[in-house]
C-alpha cells in the first residue's frame, strides 16, 4: 500500500495533529501528575490501545474519567482524520508522551497492528501459508470403494422409515459432480438416486446435492491461516494411522452431512496409503489439526460403525519440581502431542514413541533421543544441547524457551525442513546464525533481538515476522521500519512531531 501524503515537517498538517492530541493529554491531566502516555490504534470506526495514562512522580498510575476510552472517542477520530488526508491508508498506530512541563514527543505509523493475543506485533511479508506437512502423494493400496449401493438404499430406507424427499436424476447428479471435480463413490450415487437429502448419517443432517456442492467450498480449502498463525502447527494423523492425509482440507473431501457447529461427515476421495476411496471421515472446527477416520464406506456408517475406542493423540503432564512421572506414556504408545512442564525428563523414555509429532519441554533436557522421532515441532529450554538436531529430516518448527546458559544454534544449520523459529523467549549466543538457515521464513523476536539481527536482513528471505516479548508501541514502530523497502517507503508511512507545547 502507498500513500500520497508528504508531510514529514514539524509544521506539516500531521505534526499539528500530533501537537493537538499531545496537547489534549496535557491539558486534561489529573493533580500530580507527572508523565502522560496516548497509545492508540485507529481506524475510520473507532480506537483501540491502551489509550491514556498518567503516571505521578512516583509511578502511581492516576485516572481521569474525561480522558476514558469513551470520552476521548470523538478526538480520536478527528486525529484519525487529519493524519490520513490525502492518503489511501485506513489505519494508523499513535503513540506520544507528555511532561507536565509540556515536552512532548510522538510518532505515527500507518498499517502497523497489534496482534489479537499477547503484547505482540506482526509483519505478513507475503502471501501464503506455510505447507501443512511434508508427507509426499500417497499411493493407495486400495484404491476399490467399500460401499454396496443396494445395501446403501435399504439401510437408509430402514431408518427414514419412507420420509424421504425425490431423488436426484442422473444429470443432476452428473452436474454436481462435475462441479466437485469427483465422481461419487456407488454407494453415495445411489444414495442421491433414492433421495436428495433427508434423514441423517450417524445422527447428522444429510446434505441435498446442491448442499453438498456448496459446501464443498469449505472442505475443499486448507483451513484460513498465515505464516503467524500457523508457523507452528501441527497436523496430527488419523487412526488407524495412515488411513486420512494429514491435512485441514482438501478437494476429495466431499461433505454429506454436518452437526450445525462447523464439523463435517465428508465422504474420502483422496485417502491416505492405507485408506480406501469412498471412506468416511471428520473434517471441519474441532478436525482441523486432526482428521478423523470414522468409517470405510457410507453403507458401513449407515449399518453402524463400529465404536472404536481411539487412542488418545495428545497428553499434557506437569511436575512442579523434580522428574516428571511418565507412567502415563506405557499406556498411549501411540500419542502424537505430547507437553511436559516444569519438571525434569527422563528422554530416553520417549524413544519409543514412533508416532511422536509435536513434544514441548519446559526443563533442559538430553535431545539425542528425539533425533529418530518424526518431530514436526519442538519447544525446548534454550539451555538443551541442540545438536543432536543436526540433520534432522522432519524438524519445521522450533521454540527455544528461557535457560540458564545461551542456546547455541549453531546445529540447526543442517535441518533442512526448519521454517520457523520463536526466540524471543531464550537467549541465543550468535543470531548471525540465522542467516545461514535458508529454510527459515518466519521468525518470532524481541526488538533487542531484532537489533542484532539487523546487519543481516538482506540475507533473510522471510514470508511473516513478529515482534515479541511485550515491545512498546514505539518499539513496534522502529521495528516495523526493517522491513520497508526503502527509506521513501518508511516516510510515506511515519509521521512524528516533538517539541514543547
Amino acid at each position: 500500500m502507498t500513500a500520497s501524503g508528504k508531510d514529514t515537517t514539524p509544521g506539516g498538517a500531521a505534526s499539528d495533529a500530533l501537537r493537538d492530541a499531545a496537547r489534549l493529554v496535557s491539558e486534561h491531566g489529573p493533580a500530580g501528575w507527572r508523565t502522560a502516555t496516548l497509545s492508540v490504534d485507529l481506524v475510520a470506526r473507532g480506537h483501540g490501545g491502551e489509550g491514556v495514562r498518567y503516571l505521578a512522580e512516583d509511578g502511581t498510575g492516576l485516572y481521569n474519567p474525561a480522558m476514558g476510552h469513551a470520552a476521548v472517542g470523538a478526538p480520536m477520530l478527528e486525529l484519525f482524520s487529519r493524519l490520513v488526508e490525502g492518503t489511501s491508508f485506513r489505519q494508523v498506530l499513535v503513540h506520544l508522551t507528555v511532561d507536565a512541563d509540556g515536552e512532548f514527543d510522538a510518532v505515527a505509523r500507518f498499517g502497523l497492528r497489534e496482534s489479537s493475543v499477547g503484547r505482540s506485533w506482526t509483519v505478513r511479508l507475503r502471501a501464503g501459508r506455510p505447507p501443512e506437512t511434508l508427507d509426499p502423494e500417497p499411493v493407495v493400496l486400495d484404491p476399490t470403494c467399500a460401499g454396496d449401493p443396494d445395501r446403501a438404499v435399504a439401510l437408509l430406507l430402514e431408518q427414514a422409515g419412507g420420509d424421504l424427499p425425490p431423488g436426484a436424476t442422473e444429470d443432476e447428479i452428473a452436474a454436481a459432480e462435475a462441479k466437485l471435480g469427483h465422481r461419487l463413490p456407488p454407494d453415495l450415487r445411489a444414495l442421491f438416486a433414492l433421495a436428495d437429502g433427508g434423514g441423517t448419517v450417524d445422527g447428522w443432517h444429510r446434505y441435498p446435492l446442491a448442499e453438498v456442492t456448496g459446501m464443498h467450498e469449505i472442505t475443499s480449502a486448507p483451513a484460513e491461516a498465515t505464516w503467524p498463525d500457523a508457523w507452528d502447527r501441527v497436523v496430527l494423523d488419523a487412526d488407524p494411522a495412515g488411513t486420512v492425509r494429514r491435512a485441514s482440507g482438501h478437494p476429495g473431501w466431499i461433505p454429506i452431512a454436518d452437526d450445525a457447529g462447523g464439523n463435517f461427515l465428508a465422504v474420502d476421495l483422496a485417502p491416505a496409503r492405507h485408506g480406501r476411496p469412498g471412506q468416511v471421515i471428520n473434517v471441519g472446527v474441532d478436525w482441523s489439526t486432526r482428521p478423523g477416520y470414522v468409517a470405510d464406506s457410507v453403507t458401513a456408517l449407515l449399518a453402524g460403525p463400529p465404536r472404536r475406542t481411539h487412542p488418545r493423540p495428545d497428553l499434557r503432564l506437569e511436575q512442579r519440581g523434580g522428574a516428571i512421572d511418565l507412567e502415563p506414556l506405557r499406556q498411549l504408545p501411540d500419542v502424537q502431542e505430547l507437553r511436559l512442564y516444569y519438571g525434569t525428563v527422563n528422554t530416553a523414555e520417549l524413544a519409543g514413541l514412533h508416532r511422536l509429532r509435536l513434544l514441548a519441554m519446559t526443563a533442559p533436557a538430553d535431545l539425542t533421543p528425539l533425533a529418530a522421532l518424526p518431530l514436526e515441532h519442538l519447544m525446548v529450554n534454550a539451555a538443551s544441547d541442540l545438536a543432536p538436531l543436526a540433520g534432522h529430516p522432519t524438524l519445521r518448527s522450533l521454540a527455544l524457551l528461557e535457560g540458564a546458559t545461551p542456546g547455541d544454534l549453531t546445529p540447526l544449520r543442517t535441518v533442512a525442513h526448519l521454517h520457523g523459529l520463536s526466540l524471543a523467549r531464550a537467549g541465543v549466543a550468535d543470531l548471525a546464525v540465522l542467516a545461514d538457515l535458508p529454510a527459515v521464513r518466519y521468525l518470532e523476536l524481541t526488538f533487542e533481538q531484532w537489533q542484532r539481527l539487523r546487519p543481516l536482513m538482506d540475507r533473510l528471505d522471510l514470508h511473516a515476522a513478529t515482534l515479541a516479548g511485550g515491545p512498546t508501541p514505539r518499539q513496534a514502530i522502529a521495528w516495523r521500519a526493517l522491513f520497508d523497502a526503502d527509506p521513501a517507503e518508511t516516510t510515506r508511512r511515519t509521521r512524528s512531531a516533538r517539541g514543547r507545547l
